[in-house]
């Protein structure tokens, strides 16, 4: 029995031991330049989990990535990885893969050369990449749940292409000269939100059958068309994809147009478009009449440009979204212990007034509201409480005021608390110098009548 129970022991032991070396090999950082000269030998050296360090400096290489590691650059701009015009920069070949900190360029020309290629690999991360002369400079293929997070590319096919993907996210891109901003091609559920499609010829694509796809507050800008839905092959079928709250805006030509099967809003509101003409006598933000293109109507187009701001506090994560015909910058929150209050900046040129609709969770802030111009309250701003679809969770306000460039306040709560912040100390400092003096002068005076006395 004593015998059998040290075996035990000792294979107790041998497996917390090998637990623990592979952990450690988990956390282990290697570092290109370093450690090893080139990127590639890196990966071939590394093990599951595995971060990679890569040093400022130009790399020749073409990049197979065959494991789960996590490559990261020094930064975006001289941390390099050049494919010398001869194919593929980086191949995505395994689960799991983090790609950020590059420079990727110079792919070379031709349908299978991209800058990332990703496939068959599922939860990829692909962010804060520079991509340059790259033909297809983001492509996902028979992938699931990746991210194509924050990246700027100035192409020549396709900046962002979701191929035969399901549940892929392209957030917060900048994406310029190619012949699409994103192209969806087989795509499902995917998202595609916050980015900045310009100078391309068609900002938004799809390609193929397509399903339940949300298109949401991108900027569309300066493009040779909106984009395009074509049909291939010629009995593919699109459904149910959403585009809402985006900014079309300066583009030469409308969306073309070969399929049904996309919703051009979300059943209140639909998207800002430049050639809309329509008007808006009720004043919210949402023009009185449809906008009709290509045989497909936008049942709600916007009379301003749509905006996305996130808000995070300590317990929650909340999204504001405003319609507006002025630039806004600088947006901020800030709660205090008597109310909350948000900041921006709006600049509106070529028009008599300044508007902005602005949708804020009831969980947030709440009522009563105050609209504050350059520190004037009321006297510059006019504000109306329209009706949401469930006032027990959103708030939708619509001010306006005056052309020009103005620093915007919207408060909650009984007092303005952060202008109490600072009124309060002057106030009672105030009041602590008229009771020393009081004191003075009532001293003197004693002194007086006891003289007299």
């Amino acid at each position: 029995m004593l015998g059998i129970a040290i075996l035990m022991i000792i294979a107790i032991l041998l497996a917390l031991f090998v637990s623990l070396s592979n952990r450690q090999k988990t956390t282990r950082t290697i570092r290109v330049r370093q450690d090893f000269s080139t990127i590639q030998e890196a990966i071939n050296d590394a093990n599951f989990g595995d971060m990679i360090r890569v040093s400022a400096g130009t790399y020749f290489e073409h990049v197979i990535v065959n494991k789960t590691v996590a490559l990261v650059g020094e930064n975006s701009s001289n941390t390099i990885i050049d494919g010398n015009n001869t194919g593929t920069v980086v191949q995505i070949l395994a689960d799991n893969v983090i790609i950020s900190g590059f420079r990727l360029q110079n792919s070379g020309y031709g349908w299978t050369r991209e800058g990332v290629y990703v496939y068959a690999a599922n939860n990829v991360k692909i962010s804060s990449n520079t991509f340059v002369n790259a033909c297809h400079d983001i492509k996902l293929n028979y992938s699931q749940n990746s991210e194509v997070l924050g990246n700027t590319i100035n192409g020549t096919m396709y900046g962002i292409r979701l191929m035969n993907s399901i549940n892929c996210t392209a957030i917060g891109n900048n994406v310029s000269n190619c012949v699409a901003g994103v192209h969806l091609e087989n795509a499902t559920d995917c998202i595609v939100r916050g980015n900045y499609f310009t100078q391309n010829d068609q900002g938004i694509r799809f390609y193929s059958p397509c399903a339940d796809n949300a298109i949401i507050a991108n900027t569309v800008w300066n493009n040779n068309y909106d984009g395009m839905i074509a049909v291939m092959p010629p009995n593919a079928t699109f459904f149910n994809n959403t585009v809402f709250h985006n900014n079309f805006v300066n583009n030469s030509e409308p969306f073309i147009i070969q399929s049904n099967g996309t919703v051009w809003d979300n059943g209140l509101e639909g998207n800002y478009w430049t050639s809309y003409e329509g008007t808006d006598a009720d004043q919210n933000g949402v023009g009185d009449t449809p906008y009709t293109f290509s045989s497909n109507e936008d049942s709600f187009p916007l009379t301003g440009n749509s905006s996305e701001f996130t808000i995070q506090t300590e317990a929650k994560e909340y999204t504001v979204t405003a319609i507006s015909n002025s630039n806004m910058s600088e947006f901020s929150f800030e709660s205090t212990s008597n109310g909350s209050r948000i900041d921006f900046d709006v600049y509106t040129e070529n028009e008599s007034l300044g508007f902005c609709r602005i949708t804020i969770p009831a969980d947030l802030m709440n009522y009563p509201f105050t609209v504050w111009v350059d520190n004037d309250a009321g006297h510059n701003a006019t504000l109306k409480t329209l009706q949401g679809t469930d006032d027990s969770k959103q708030i939708l306000l619509y001010f306006t005021y005056p052309s020009g460039i103005h620093k915007i306040t919207v408060t909650c709560g009984s007092t303005r608390s952060w202008l109490l912040e600072f009124l309060l100390p002057i106030l009672l400092i105030s009041t602590a110098i008229i009771v020393f003096l009081a004191v003075i002068v009532l001293r003197k005076l004693g002194k007086k009548n006891v003289n007299k006395s």
